[in-house]
């Protein structure tokens, strides 16, 4: 069957067919009126089909009575033809039976002579809304059929991806294992001699491997560096920012061979870090600790770190807060130092912050709250960190214990006495994606301005779907609000997501503006040196909008997580040629989850 030519005129086109140039010469004049319309005339049927043959019309009125060939005869070959067209026939009185053969062949109207001019117009317009009608009908199939092909096309691929994802499922998880034992073979697997000190640790992870670090190290006979890390993030990313931290961090000078000043150490590191690590989001808090152990005195540098925490023995605790932003922020920052005194009988504690989730309910800040049960408790040992961590008693993995964040405590107490480190075991390869309890971000609001209030404890769950609506937003060039209102805690992967947010809208030109930040969230970023993030809170409080919908379902945020992490997985396996032969293992997984 023939088709009818594609429809590329800007206006439609009306044919009027009869043999009756008078006739036809009114009805087109007529049918001109109707509006935003073009109108051709045919005097005969073998005219009409050599017009509809060249080009599309919307709308056919033909006479029925003409010599030759007549009206229903040109229909019949046009239905076959060139079927788009919609008919109206004009019939005499004693040609009713022809008028009832039009409709049984589609025609849409029919009208009687002598012509109405009203009639004829009206019945043109609502055949032209038919038309229209019609090719948005004949659109919208041709979309959804197309819609259907690249579903049927994205179902095909899905089922090869989960197939492949299936294959390799067992590799991927022997990989983090793998990796697992490889970051726990970095960390001290006893502490070394300390005349008149003693050391303890405690460490688990959350995950297979985490994003937590601590060491201990003996320089000389004198001299002794601790160090804690905390990547921002969770799993493999985390893991292998922290272990690309310790191996970039100097604890000795490289001319003198002499210990490097805490402040010199995380400079140089720092440094390091911002070139290695140019992926957004990426960042992490330190603190380190070169001691003198002939003269008792700690010298002290903390990049955003959680405050140290120095319990006297005469009584009274004192909290050391971070002398400089996080790690992998800014290149040219500077850290300052601080010195102490260990006096016999004092305690000297470091911790990440996932001690603050396991004293969740606990008063006042988690910071207060760490430092309130190191003041309480006289003790040191493993024992005290374990009930400080709240997970004394069974074992986490006999207890089942699930941490929502790698959790890492360090305490060097001046008393002689044995040290002991505690490094746990490694977190079983988890198969099923971890919940979010008590967290929801809405999102609403305008093309001038978009608001997300997040709500109860925001963790790296859902840090992708929250960074994609907001980075939508400020592509658009409108202003965006978040609103802190009832947000309790933010975790170091969404801390790092809002200060990629904060520097891009200030690239952009972009306003952002944080509301409602609570003394604890702003703690967080006081603590981790987010000072260009703290320019951006504001006292003013603008009102939500009216309907704020939940940003995105849970498991939606599980798959755009996961993309998110890929993404950050795949800028820290192109580093350089030495870091790779480094960490090969790591990154030798890192590439069997990203081709999964």
């Amino acid at each position: 069957m023939l088709t009818n030519h594609p429809a590329t005129d800007a206006k439609p086109a009306l044919l009027v067919v009869d043999d009756d140039e008078d006739v036809r010469k009114l009805l087109i004049r007529a049918l001109r009126a109707v509006g935003d319309l073009e109108v051709e005339g045919a005097g005969s049927a073998r005219e009409a089909r050599e017009r509809l043959s060249q080009r599309s019309f919307a709308v056919v009125v033909t006479d029925i009575s003409m010599p030759q060939e007549d009206g229903i005869s040109l229909m019949q070959w046009a239905k076959v033809s060139f079927p788009g067209p919609i008919w109206i026939v004009l019939t005499a009185h004693g040609s009713l039976d022809s008028a009832v053969s039009a409709l049984q062949l589609g025609a849409f109207d029919f009208i009687a002579k002598p012509l109405s001019m009203a009639t004829l117009r009206n019945s043109v317009r609502n055949a032209l809304d038919q038309h229209r009608l019609r090719a948005e009908r004949d659109r919208l199939q041709a979309e959804l059929e197309e819609s259907n092909e690249r579903l049927r096309e994205h179902v095909v691929q899905l089922e090869g991806a989960c197939r492949l994802l299936g294959e390799h499922a067992e590799t991927i998880q022997a990989d983090l294992r793998r990796a697992a034992l490889i970051q726990r073979a970095l960390l001290p697997e006893a502490a070394p001699d300390t005349p008149g000190f003693s050391i303890h640790a405690l460490y688990r992870t959350s995950e297979t491997v985490g994003g937590d670090l601590y060491d201990v190290v003996r320089l000389d006979s004198r001299r002794l560096v601790l160090l804690i890390a905390d990547a921002a993030g969770h799993g493999l990313s985390a893991a292998i920012l922290a272990v690309l931290f310790r191996t970039r961090l100097p604890l000795l000078d490289a001319d003198s061979g002499l210990a490097c000043a805490p402040s010199q150490a995380l400079r140089a590191v720092n440094r390091s870090l911002c070139r290695a690590t140019a992926a957004p989001g990426l960042f992490i808090t330190a603190a380190y600790c070169l001691f003198d152990l002939a003269e008792r005195r700690v010298s002290i540098a903390s990049a955003g770190h959680p405050p140290l925490i120095l319990a006297r023995k005469s009584g009274g605790i004192e909290r050391i807060f971070h002398t400089g932003p996080a790690l992998g922020l800014y290149p040219d920052a500077v850290f300052g130092q601080q010195e102490i005194a260990l006096d016999a009988g004092d305690r000297l504690v470091l911790h990440t912050d996932g001690l603050y989730d396991r004293l969740r309910g606990e008063p006042g800040t988690p910071g207060e709250a760490v430092a309130r049960a190191v003041e309480a408790s006289g003790e040191d040992g493993i024992p005290f960190l374990r009930r400080l961590a709240r997970l004394e008693g069974p074992s986490q993995e006999e207890a089942g214990i699930a941490l929502s964040d790698d959790v890492t405590v360090l305490m060097v107490s001046a008393v002689p006495g044995p040290s002991a480190l505690d490094n746990g075991k490694p977190v079983p390869v988890r198969s099923a994606k971890p919940g979010d309890e008590g967290v929801e971000i809405l999102a609403g609001g305008d093309p001038q301005r978009t608001t997300l209030s997040i709500r109860g404890r925001a963790s790296w769950t859902q840090s992708a779907a929250f960074h994609e609506q907001c980075a939508q937003a400020l592509a658009t060039g409108g202003a965006l609000t978040l609103d802190l209102t009832l947000c309790e805690h933010l975790d170091s992967t969404f801390l790092g997501t809002i200060h990629e947010l904060v520097e891009r809208a200030d690239r952009g030109g972009v306003e952002l503006r944080l509301q409602g930040v609570m003394p604890p969230v702003e703690d967080l970023f006081r603590e981790v040196g987010m000072t260009l993030v703290m320019d951006h809170i504001v006292p003013a409080m603008l009102p939500l909008p009216t309907r704020m919908v939940p940003l995105i379902s849970e498991d939606q945020q599980w798959r755009s997580q996961t993309v998110r992490i890929l993404k950050a997985h795949e800028c820290l396996a192109a580093l350089s040629e030495s870091n790779r032969r480094e960490f090969d293992p790591l990154l030798e997984a890192l590439r069997r989850e990203i081709g999964g």
